[in-house]
């Protein structure tokens, strides 16, 4: 995730790097439902699933903190990326498939729900800004 600056000054605040991480991971996820979906019916396909909340779990604590003095230790910052993983350790079926539609079909709907929200969330935070700039005026 890469921050947009401006003479060493965020132009925006975190939300917007946040949400947009997030939507994008979210289009990942649909992305791979869809393939497994796709998939349903092809002999020995292996499920795949999107694993990124458990990483950056891991990583929470080692998030870079601002540093308001040359003298402040800094932290290490990591950049966490969602990773497309295969589940190798179940079959559904006789011919190794182990896709279960019914279970695809109802992750697909909510992502498709929890994009909207981040959508929505994005919109407030992009209202903000424009509120602020139609004032400065």
């Amino acid at each position: 995730m890469q921050n947009i600056n401006s003479g060493g000054v965020k132009m925006f605040n975190s939300n917007f790097y946040t949400l947009k991480q997030a939507m994008d991971v979210s289009l990942l996820r649909q992305k791979i439902h869809s393939l497994n979906i796709a998939n349903v019916s092809t002999p020995g396909y292996k499920r795949k699933y999107v694993a990124f909340e458990e990483f950056l779990k891991e990583s929470k604590m080692r998030l870079e903190l601002a540093r308001t003095s040359e003298k402040h230790l800094g932290g290490s910052q990591r950049v966490v990326e969602p990773r497309v993983l295969t589940q190798n350790d179940t079959t559904m079926r006789n011919d190794g498939n182990n896709v279960d539609i019914d279970y695809e079909m109802v992750q697909l709907v909510k992502n498709g729900l929890r994009y909207q929200v981040l959508t929505r969330l994005m919109s407030m935070n992009i209202d903000r800004y424009n509120a602020v700039l139609r004032s400065v005026r």
